[in-house]
């Protein structure tokens, strides 16, 4: 008898938080990215620790997220421009604060940003900031010119697409 309390206790705990997981997949926070579909260059993401709001002549500035781009080519290709969208969610209340009453389409928002380099100093691993997100979802890459003078733009049949790592390393100096 008390096995089988113990099974059942199991059970719909397992349901509950099936049901929660699945739930959780439609945070409005969380989007899941478009797969990466015959992108001709590895694409991949880190985020940069956030700088705190900085007070300068008694306003205060608010810094958004900062991502760390990394991009791998074959030899011989360097990259010396890429067109980056970052899909997000902007801050939407005091101090960059989500208020739970807006709806989350209200929240979702994109930003666009250009990085380049030189043939001597190729795109590798760019540096972007947001202006206005609390939180980045993914990044896609829309064109890419090489040092060669050819050119990549995404279609349907062909896009580069990642989620950034979750993983943020902290400076425990400060």
């Amino acid at each position: 008898m008390r096995s089988a309390l113990i099974v059942f206790v199991l059970l719909s705990t397992s349901a509950s938080l099936s049901a929660k997981a699945q739930a959780g997949a439609m945070h409005p926070l969380y989007v899941q990215p478009p797969a990466s579909k015959d992108c001709p260059v590895g694409l991949s993401a880190n985020r940069e620790p956030g700088i705190p709001i900085q007070s300068v002549k008694g306003e205060s500035i608010s810094h958004g997220q900062g991502l760390q781009i990394n991009f791998t080519t074959s030899a011989g290709r360097a990259i010396v421009k890429a067109d980056i969208l970052v899909h997000g969610v902007k801050t939407a209340g005091p101090e960059g604060l989500l208020l739970a009453q807006q709806r989350s389409s209200n929240r979702n928002t994109t930003e666009s940003f250009q990085v380049a380099g030189t043939p001597a100093a190729p795109l590798l691993h760019p540096l972007i900031w947001t202006k206005s997100m609390t939180a980045i979802s993914w990044l896609e890459l829309t064109r890419i010119e090489y040092a060669d003078g050819s050119v990549w733009q995404a279609l349907a049949e062909s896009r580069c697409v990642a989620a950034p790592s979750l993983y943020v390393l902290v400076d425990s100096a400060r």
